[in-house]
Protein backbone atom coordinates (compact mmCIF):
# COMPACT_ATOMS: atom_id res chain seq x y z
CA UNK A 1 0.00 0.00 0.00
CA UNK A 2 0.86 3.77 0.04
CA UNK A 3 1.98 5.73 2.93
CA UNK A 4 3.64 8.89 3.96
CA UNK A 5 6.53 8.73 6.18
CA UNK A 6 9.52 10.76 7.16
CA UNK A 7 13.15 9.49 8.52
CA UNK A 8 14.12 12.56 10.22
CA UNK A 9 12.92 15.85 11.39
CA UNK A 10 13.00 18.59 9.21
CA UNK A 11 11.11 20.87 6.43
CA UNK A 12 8.18 19.17 3.85
CA UNK A 13 11.29 17.75 1.81
CA UNK A 14 11.54 14.78 4.23
CA UNK A 15 8.25 13.51 3.67
CA UNK A 16 8.37 10.57 1.46
CA UNK A 17 5.50 8.25 -0.32
CA UNK A 18 6.27 4.73 -0.04
CA UNK A 19 4.39 2.68 -2.28
CA UNK A 20 5.26 -0.62 -0.75
CA UNK A 21 4.27 -0.54 2.79
CA UNK A 22 3.13 -3.48 4.26
CA UNK A 23 -0.13 -3.35 5.46
CA UNK A 24 -1.24 -3.02 9.24
CA UNK A 25 -2.79 -5.62 11.09
CA UNK A 26 -5.23 -5.06 13.57
CA UNK A 27 -4.53 -5.21 17.45
CA UNK A 28 -6.81 -5.34 20.74
CA UNK A 29 -9.12 -3.30 20.08
CA UNK A 30 -8.66 -2.02 16.51
CA UNK A 31 -9.96 -1.75 13.13
CA UNK A 32 -8.39 -1.64 9.99
CA UNK A 33 -9.58 1.08 8.04
CA UNK A 34 -9.26 1.96 4.58
CA UNK A 35 -8.43 5.18 4.47
CA UNK A 36 -10.60 7.48 1.92
CA UNK A 37 -9.31 11.33 3.07
CA UNK A 38 -6.61 12.65 5.89
CA UNK A 39 -7.54 15.25 7.04
CA UNK A 40 -4.09 18.03 7.87
CA UNK A 41 -3.81 20.49 10.71
CA UNK A 42 -0.87 22.96 11.61
CA UNK A 43 0.26 20.23 14.66
CA UNK A 44 1.39 17.61 11.77
CA UNK A 45 4.07 20.16 10.36
CA UNK A 46 5.13 20.64 13.85
CA UNK A 47 5.50 17.41 14.74
CA UNK A 48 7.57 16.87 11.41
CA UNK A 49 9.93 19.64 12.13
CA UNK A 50 10.48 18.83 15.78
CA UNK A 51 9.60 21.84 17.28
CA UNK A 52 5.75 20.55 19.01
CA UNK A 53 6.19 18.60 22.34
CA UNK A 54 4.88 15.10 20.87
CA UNK A 55 7.89 15.31 18.65
CA UNK A 56 10.29 14.28 21.77
CA UNK A 57 8.90 10.88 22.19
CA UNK A 58 8.05 10.24 18.62
CA UNK A 59 10.21 7.21 17.32
CA UNK A 60 11.60 7.61 13.73
CA UNK A 61 10.85 6.79 10.56
CA UNK A 62 7.20 8.23 12.01
CA UNK A 63 3.92 8.49 9.43
CA UNK A 64 2.11 11.76 9.78
CA UNK A 65 -1.52 12.69 9.82
CA UNK A 66 -3.66 12.47 13.06
CA UNK A 67 -7.41 12.11 11.42
CA UNK A 68 -9.02 10.68 8.97
CA UNK A 69 -11.99 9.44 7.28
CA UNK A 70 -12.36 6.12 5.78
CA UNK A 71 -14.44 2.57 5.71
CA UNK A 72 -13.85 -0.31 8.26
CA UNK A 73 -12.23 -3.11 7.02
CA UNK A 74 -11.77 -5.74 9.57
CA UNK A 75 -11.08 -5.55 13.33
CA UNK A 76 -9.28 -6.90 15.63
CA UNK A 77 -8.94 -10.76 17.41
CA UNK A 78 -10.76 -9.38 20.49
CA UNK A 79 -13.85 -7.67 18.94
CA UNK A 80 -16.47 -9.92 17.48
CA UNK A 81 -19.38 -8.70 15.15
CA UNK A 82 -22.10 -8.23 17.59
CA UNK A 83 -19.52 -5.65 19.50
CA UNK A 84 -18.90 -3.61 16.31
CA UNK A 85 -22.42 -3.65 15.07
CA UNK A 86 -23.51 -2.12 18.84
CA UNK A 87 -20.12 0.21 18.47
CA UNK A 88 -21.47 1.13 15.20
CA UNK A 89 -18.50 0.33 13.38
CA UNK A 90 -18.80 -2.96 11.83
CA UNK A 91 -17.02 -4.13 8.21
CA UNK A 92 -17.88 -2.34 5.79
CA UNK A 93 -19.06 1.39 7.93
CA UNK A 94 -18.17 4.53 6.76
CA UNK A 95 -15.89 6.24 9.94
CA UNK A 96 -14.15 9.41 10.88
CA UNK A 97 -12.11 9.94 13.66
CA UNK A 98 -8.62 10.94 15.15
CA UNK A 99 -5.91 9.26 17.28
CA UNK A 100 -5.61 9.27 20.95
CA UNK A 101 -3.10 11.29 22.05
CA UNK A 102 -0.81 8.08 23.03
CA UNK A 103 -0.77 6.70 19.76
CA UNK A 104 1.60 8.42 17.81
CA UNK A 105 1.15 6.37 14.11
CA UNK A 106 -0.12 8.69 11.44
CA UNK A 107 -3.42 8.75 9.15
CA UNK A 108 -1.42 9.50 5.84
CA UNK A 109 -1.82 5.96 4.51
CA UNK A 110 -4.00 4.09 2.02
CA UNK A 111 -4.91 1.50 5.16
CA UNK A 112 -4.52 1.71 9.38
CA UNK A 113 -4.99 0.28 11.99
CA UNK A 114 -6.58 2.52 14.78
CA UNK A 115 -8.55 1.85 18.26
CA UNK A 116 -12.00 1.61 17.76
CA UNK A 117 -13.07 3.83 20.34
CA UNK A 118 -11.39 6.37 18.49
CA UNK A 119 -13.94 6.31 15.80
CA UNK A 120 -17.49 7.32 15.18
CA UNK A 121 -19.97 6.03 12.13
CA UNK A 122 -20.82 8.82 9.54
CA UNK A 123 -24.28 8.95 8.51
CA UNK A 124 -25.53 6.99 5.63
CA UNK A 125 -26.86 10.13 3.61
CA UNK A 126 -23.54 11.71 3.48
CA UNK A 127 -22.58 11.69 -0.08
CA UNK A 128 -19.17 11.15 -1.12
CA UNK A 129 -18.69 14.46 -2.62
CA UNK A 130 -18.99 15.76 1.16
CA UNK A 131 -16.68 13.08 2.86
CA UNK A 132 -13.35 15.38 3.01
CA UNK A 133 -15.03 17.54 5.30
CA UNK A 134 -15.77 14.95 7.53
CA UNK A 135 -12.11 13.52 7.28
CA UNK A 136 -11.09 17.03 8.76
CA UNK A 137 -14.04 17.15 11.59
CA UNK A 138 -12.60 15.43 14.76
CA UNK A 139 -9.36 17.18 15.58
CA UNK A 140 -10.86 20.75 15.45
CA UNK A 141 -13.91 19.56 16.64
CA UNK A 142 -12.77 18.10 19.76
CA UNK A 143 -10.18 21.26 19.95
CA UNK A 144 -13.33 23.30 19.41
CA UNK A 145 -15.37 21.26 22.16
CA UNK A 146 -12.59 21.32 24.90
CA UNK A 147 -11.89 25.40 24.13
CA UNK A 148 -15.67 26.39 24.21
CA UNK A 149 -16.86 23.60 26.54
CA UNK A 150 -13.97 22.99 28.85
CA UNK A 151 -12.25 25.99 29.25
CA UNK A 152 -13.53 29.14 28.38
CA UNK A 153 -16.97 27.99 29.69
CA UNK A 154 -18.97 31.03 27.50
CA UNK A 155 -22.06 32.03 29.47
CA UNK A 156 -25.32 33.65 28.42
CA UNK A 157 -24.93 37.66 27.17
CA UNK A 158 -21.00 37.32 27.05
CA UNK A 159 -18.96 38.91 23.93
CA UNK A 160 -16.14 37.13 22.35
CA UNK A 161 -13.24 37.39 19.78
CA UNK A 162 -12.19 34.33 18.00
CA UNK A 163 -8.30 35.34 16.09
CA UNK A 164 -8.48 32.77 12.63
CA UNK A 165 -12.45 33.03 11.97
CA UNK A 166 -12.01 30.81 8.99
CA UNK A 167 -9.41 28.63 10.22
CA UNK A 168 -10.65 24.82 10.83
CA UNK A 169 -10.97 25.44 14.16
CA UNK A 170 -11.80 28.73 14.00
CA UNK A 171 -15.09 28.02 11.92
CA UNK A 172 -16.26 25.55 15.10
CA UNK A 173 -15.50 27.90 17.42
CA UNK A 174 -17.71 30.57 16.42
CA UNK A 175 -21.01 28.13 15.83
CA UNK A 176 -20.07 26.61 19.26
CA UNK A 177 -19.82 30.26 21.10
CA UNK A 178 -22.98 31.41 20.05
CA UNK A 179 -24.34 28.05 20.74
CA UNK A 180 -23.31 28.49 24.18
CA UNK A 181 -25.24 31.63 24.49
CA UNK A 182 -22.84 34.69 23.36
CA UNK A 183 -24.55 37.45 22.74
CA UNK A 184 -22.24 38.89 19.97
CA UNK A 185 -18.48 37.44 18.29
CA UNK A 186 -16.14 38.98 16.19
CA UNK A 187 -13.77 36.84 14.72
CA UNK A 188 -10.59 38.21 12.62
CA UNK A 189 -9.42 37.22 9.73
CA UNK A 190 -8.44 38.06 5.79
CA UNK A 191 -10.69 40.46 4.26
CA UNK A 192 -10.76 37.73 1.68
CA UNK A 193 -12.60 35.40 4.15
CA UNK A 194 -14.81 38.24 5.59
CA UNK A 195 -17.81 36.53 4.14
CA UNK A 196 -17.11 33.29 5.34
CA UNK A 197 -16.61 34.36 8.92
CA UNK A 198 -20.06 36.48 8.22
CA UNK A 199 -21.95 33.03 6.64
CA UNK A 200 -20.78 31.28 10.27
CA UNK A 201 -22.53 34.46 12.67
CA UNK A 202 -19.99 36.12 13.58
CA UNK A 203 -19.08 39.75 12.75
CA UNK A 204 -15.93 39.90 10.39
CA UNK A 205 -12.40 41.89 11.52
CA UNK A 206 -10.03 42.23 8.68
CA UNK A 207 -6.34 42.20 10.13
CA UNK A 208 -5.21 42.59 6.49
CA UNK A 209 -7.44 45.84 6.10
CA UNK A 210 -7.95 47.02 9.53
CA UNK A 211 -6.12 47.02 12.99
CA UNK A 212 -8.19 44.43 14.98
CA UNK A 213 -7.35 46.31 18.33
CA UNK A 214 -8.88 49.84 17.24
CA UNK A 215 -12.24 47.71 15.83
CA UNK A 216 -12.67 46.10 18.73
CA UNK A 217 -12.51 49.42 20.92
CA UNK A 218 -14.50 50.93 19.21
CA UNK A 219 -17.49 48.33 18.82
CA UNK A 220 -17.00 47.39 22.63
CA UNK A 221 -16.56 51.44 23.66
CA UNK A 222 -13.38 50.63 25.43
CA UNK A 223 -14.62 47.68 27.32
CA UNK A 224 -13.30 44.95 25.72
CA UNK A 225 -14.30 41.32 25.03
CA UNK A 226 -15.38 39.11 27.68
CA UNK A 227 -13.48 36.25 25.79
CA UNK A 228 -10.59 35.95 23.76
CA UNK A 229 -10.17 32.32 21.77
CA UNK A 230 -6.98 32.92 20.34
CA UNK A 231 -5.87 30.24 17.62
CA UNK A 232 -3.19 32.36 16.89
CA UNK A 233 -1.56 33.19 19.52
CA UNK A 234 1.92 34.44 18.87
CA UNK A 235 1.28 38.15 17.20
CA UNK A 236 -2.08 37.98 19.57
CA UNK A 237 -1.76 36.88 22.92
CA UNK A 238 0.13 39.92 24.03
CA UNK A 239 -1.83 42.30 22.31
CA UNK A 240 -5.21 40.93 23.57
CA UNK A 241 -4.81 41.07 26.71
CA UNK A 242 -5.46 44.91 26.76
CA UNK A 243 -8.85 44.44 24.89
CA UNK A 244 -10.31 41.60 27.74
CA UNK A 245 -13.25 43.08 29.66
CA UNK A 246 -12.57 43.56 33.16
CA UNK A 247 -12.87 39.90 34.66
CA UNK A 248 -12.38 38.51 30.99
CA UNK A 249 -10.23 35.36 30.49
CA UNK A 250 -8.58 34.01 27.25
CA UNK A 251 -7.91 30.67 25.95
CA UNK A 252 -4.79 30.26 23.82
CA UNK A 253 -4.44 26.87 21.77
CA UNK A 254 -0.79 25.95 21.14
CA UNK A 255 -0.29 23.60 23.95
CA UNK A 256 4.26 25.24 24.45
CA UNK A 257 1.97 28.92 24.95
CA UNK A 258 3.76 30.93 27.47
CA UNK A 259 1.08 31.97 29.57
CA UNK A 260 2.88 34.07 32.12
CA UNK A 261 1.97 37.79 30.62
CA UNK A 262 -1.49 36.87 31.02
CA UNK A 263 -1.30 35.31 34.88
CA UNK A 264 1.49 38.44 35.76
CA UNK A 265 -1.37 40.58 35.40
CA UNK A 266 -3.77 38.58 37.29
CA UNK A 267 -5.64 37.55 34.06
CA UNK A 268 -7.20 33.90 33.85
CA UNK A 269 -5.93 32.28 31.10
CA UNK A 270 -6.04 28.59 29.59
CA UNK A 271 -4.46 26.23 27.53
CA UNK A 272 -6.93 23.46 26.55
CA UNK A 273 -6.41 19.70 26.66
CA UNK A 274 -8.13 18.23 24.57
CA UNK A 275 -10.88 15.36 25.20
CA UNK A 276 -11.31 12.32 23.24
CA UNK A 277 -14.38 10.01 23.53
CA UNK A 278 -17.31 8.44 21.61
CA UNK A 279 -20.10 10.83 23.34
CA UNK A 280 -17.98 14.27 21.74
CA UNK A 281 -17.65 12.31 17.99
CA UNK A 282 -21.36 11.63 18.48
CA UNK A 283 -21.89 15.49 19.51
CA UNK A 284 -20.11 16.66 15.85
CA UNK A 285 -21.68 14.22 13.82
CA UNK A 286 -24.86 15.87 14.94
CA UNK A 287 -23.79 19.42 14.66
CA UNK A 288 -21.94 18.61 11.06
CA UNK A 289 -25.64 16.91 10.07
CA UNK A 290 -28.10 19.34 11.04
CA UNK A 291 -25.41 22.27 9.64
CA UNK A 292 -24.67 23.90 13.16
CA UNK A 293 -21.31 23.64 12.08
CA UNK A 294 -20.78 24.42 8.56
CA UNK A 295 -17.44 23.46 8.62
CA UNK A 296 -15.48 23.39 5.13
CA UNK A 297 -12.46 21.39 3.41
CA UNK A 298 -11.54 24.12 1.18
CA UNK A 299 -8.44 22.78 -0.50
CA UNK A 300 -8.04 18.86 -1.46
CA UNK A 301 -4.79 17.27 -2.68
CA UNK A 302 -3.31 13.77 -3.85
CA UNK A 303 -1.57 11.77 -1.15
CA UNK A 304 1.69 12.81 -3.03
CA UNK A 305 1.28 16.33 -2.71
CA UNK A 306 1.99 16.23 1.03
CA UNK A 307 5.21 18.31 1.08
CA UNK A 308 2.68 20.93 -0.47
CA UNK A 309 -0.21 20.15 1.99
CA UNK A 310 2.70 20.93 4.82
CA UNK A 311 3.71 23.88 3.09
CA UNK A 312 0.35 25.87 2.53
CA UNK A 313 0.29 24.49 6.75
CA UNK A 314 3.19 26.50 7.67
CA UNK A 315 2.02 29.76 6.02
CA UNK A 316 -0.98 29.71 8.23
CA UNK A 317 -3.72 30.88 5.21
CA UNK A 318 -5.61 28.09 5.16
CA UNK A 319 -9.43 27.97 5.20
CA UNK A 320 -11.65 25.46 6.22
CA UNK A 321 -9.36 22.34 6.29
CA UNK A 322 -6.77 20.64 4.17
CA UNK A 323 -7.41 17.38 3.57
CA UNK A 324 -5.83 14.49 1.33
CA UNK A 325 -7.66 11.98 -1.33
CA UNK A 326 -5.56 8.74 -0.14
CA UNK A 327 -6.29 7.05 -3.01
CA UNK A 328 -5.07 10.14 -5.57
Amino acid sequence: MREIRFDSFGGPEVLTLHTDAPQPVAGPGEVLVEVAYVGLNPLDYKIRDGSSGRSKDLVLPAGTGREMAGVVLSAGPDLDEAELEARGVAPGTRVFGMRAGADQRGTAAEVIAIAADDLAPIPDEVTAEELPRWAGLALVGLTAIAVVRDSARIAEGETVLVHGGAGGVGQLLIPMALEAGAAQVWATGRAANAERIRELGATPIAYDDADWRAEIDEATGGRGVDVVLDTHYFTTFVPSLDHLAPGGRIVTLPTLADTSPATERGIEVHVPQLVPGRDRLDHLVQGLRSGAYPLEASTVLPLGEIARAHRLLAEGHTRGKLVLDAHA
